[in-house]
């Protein structure tokens, strides 16, 4: 195994292990509260393989663009189990299904697209949560 592997499951595993905190108490009581919990869990986990923007890299895909065209109509429950049972790609199935959920909420908002059943890419809306 390469350095540059270990060095990134060391990190990855770190930020798991230390920045991974219980599902968000006000999740329920405010629709800004689960999108604003999973862009916490986002840079937490996700961000040192997505980038901070969600960009991507010539490693890992970006979660705009050619993401929101892939899941375009699936059910949001597909895209929630796919992130909690693949990602994150250190440690894949850690994410509990309430930091699954606001994860996926907090990529649907970033990409200002609605919440609901369906990810729904012609219904932009925007959001009343503040930024």
């Amino acid at each position: 195994m390469t350095m540059r592997i270990k060095g990134t499951m060391a990190a990855c595993m770190a930020a798991l292990t230390l920045g991974m905190a219980p599902a968000h108490p006000l999740a329920a009581a405010t629709p800004c509260a689960e999108p604003a919990h999973g862009a916490d869990l986002y840079r937490t986990a996700c961000a040192m393989c997505h980038g901070t923007r969600l960009e991507g890299n010539f490693e890992t895909p970006a979660l705009t663009g050619r993401f929101v065209a892939n899941w375009a109509g699936a059910p949001v429950s597909e895209l929630e189990a796919y992130v909690h049972r693949a990602m994150p790609l250190m440690a894949p199935g850690t994410l509990s299904p309430d930091d699954t959920r606001a994860v996926v909420a907090f990529l649907l908002a970033a990409n200002d697209l609605p919440q609901g059943k369906t990810v729904r890419v012609g219904a932009r809306t925007r959001s009343a949560c503040p930024s």
